[in-house]
């Protein structure tokens, strides 16, 4: 599995589409067979808003991301659809507060006064929220004429990324929030998983796990994993991890990697037991590039390579031992024209960039970003990014992302990041189990030899 930022907006570009279909092909030269990215996009001030106004679509991007399932599903890749955000990335919740109060501008949006998790109570925000889920998961596809309740290139729905309610009752909160969207999302398709996007912070259900937990207030940020993974309407199980963000920077080589093993083992102990009986999925993790700005601080302790090692190696181990866990995704995978923003991203090869055919030049087509500044405990880091207003006005031309013959000009790496190695190496041991599998289920195997 891979996580991919943006290729909804992107899709919905036809410009900006060869950098949806790199992605798509990186993946699946790499074995990678799940992707987990967003369906949804909040707010007038976002490029290719889904839904730049409340319960206002814009049909562009629908049919953007009917082309993107279309596209994932030709190369056998399937999607794990997110429908919302806790964070400001892409408008997410935070948009349906704004909206609420008549909160006209992003910069306007005082925390204090209006916080995220109102999002959770407010009849308002939910009866907008639930036309937008309504609206996704209900579309007929334009260009294949497939119901995505019927599509197999769709895996699950994912009903939010990380999200929290803090507060003396926010685990209740949450906790109602999340059986009452996946009983919703289940009415409107009995066919698909169902998750949420989870950190995977243990919480009052485990007192015991808590100490598990990567820094101590993680237990009273109102996402309590057990508690909201027990309800029935949830298909299986999410965590995410991020030593970089959540431990300590003078944590030792040997402490970051006991927690990283600790964190997925446990989560994966208490999925495999009676109390939830759920498959797991590390939904997100990642480490930064040392190359990178924000990866100056932290490098020190693990480089990438060695917690890229440390995660998959004790993922396949869990797999092949018939454990819970069924499923890693790496944050994140783009194109290699796309900027890295904060350090994380995976590029799977090496850009080849041709000469301009007409009379635009390189700096004409350039995608500046701008930087908005986010601070969240635990979150992924200190600065996130958007391209807003640059990316609309943004006249790229023709992209010429393959020569005169169709070939590609983004040629296989002759050298790979040893990151991107280790993942494509698991990629093709979890292939390869997952065919075993198959076959011991049709009944094409020894069941006595060991194999699973």
């Amino acid at each position: 599995m891979l996580w991919t930022n943006g290729l909804q907006t992107h899709a919905a570009d036809v410009n900006q589409r060869p950098l949806v279909t790199e992605v798509l092909d990186d993946a699946s030269r790499h074995n990678l067979t799940v992707m987990r990215c967003w369906a949804f996009c909040d707010g007038p001030d976002e490029w290719n808003a889904l839904q730049p106004e409340p319960g206002k679509f814009n049909e562009t991007v629908l049919v953007g991301l009917d082309w993107l399932i279309q596209e994932a599903s030709r190369r056998g890749i399937r999607l794990l659809l997110t429908l919302t955000n806790y964070w400001t990335d892409y408008g997410g919740m935070p948009a349906y507060v704004r909206w609420r109060h008549g909160i006209l501008d992003r910069t306007q949006h005082d925390y204090q006064k209006h916080p995220t998790s109102l999002f959770y109570t407010d009849p308002h925000c939910q009866a907008i929220f639930r036309r937008a889920v309504s609206t996704v998961i209900g579309r007929v596809n334009s260009l294949t004429g497939v119901p995505y309740i019927q599509e197999p290139a769709i895996l699950g729905w994912e009903l939010a990324n990380e999200p929290r309610c803090e507060g003396p009752d926010g685990n209740q909160v949450l906790q109602h929030w999340v059986a009452a969207t996946a009983d919703f999302a289940r009415e409107l398709d009995p066919n698909h998983l169902i998750t949420v996007g989870l950190e995977g912070f243990f919480g009052p259900s485990t007192p015991e796990l808590t100490a598990h937990n990567p820094y101590e207030s993680a237990a009273h940020h109102g996402a309590d994993f057990a508690a909201v993974f027990s309800h029935p309407s949830l298909d299986f199980a999410s965590i995410h991890l991020y030593p970089d963000q959540w431990r300590p920077l003078d944590s030792s080589p040997k402490q970051l990697k006991s927690f990283m093993r600790t964190w997925i083992q446990s989560h994966a102990t208490l999925c495999g037991d009676a109390k939830l009986k759920k498959p797991l999925v590390l939904s997100e993790f990642g480490k930064r590039d040392p190359n990178s700005y924000h990866g100056r601080d932290c490098v020190y302790n693990v480089d990438r390579e060695t917690a890229f090692r440390e995660v998959l190696d004790c993922c396949r181990e869990l797999a092949t031992s018939g454990g819970p866990l069924v499923g890693v995704c790496a944050w994140l995978l783009a194109a290699r024209q796309y900027p890295d923003y904060d350090g994380y991203t995976l590029k799977l090869g090496t850009a080849v960039v041709p000469a301009p055919l007409g009379p635009e030049t390189e700096a004409e087509g350039e995608l500046q970003p701008v930087v908005e500044s986010r601070n969240t405990e635990g979150g992924r880091g200190e600065t996130t990014t958007r391209i807003i207003e640059s990316c609309q006005k943004c006249d790229m031309g023709p992209f010429r992302g393959t020569g005169a013959a169709g070939t590609s000009m983004y040629p296989v790496p002759e050298v790979e990041e040893p990151a991107v190695r280790l993942l494509r190496q698991y990629g093709e041991d979890m292939s390869q189990l997952c065919v075993r599998a198959a076959v011991i289920e049709a009944g094409g195997d020894d069941r006595e030899s060991g194999q699973r």
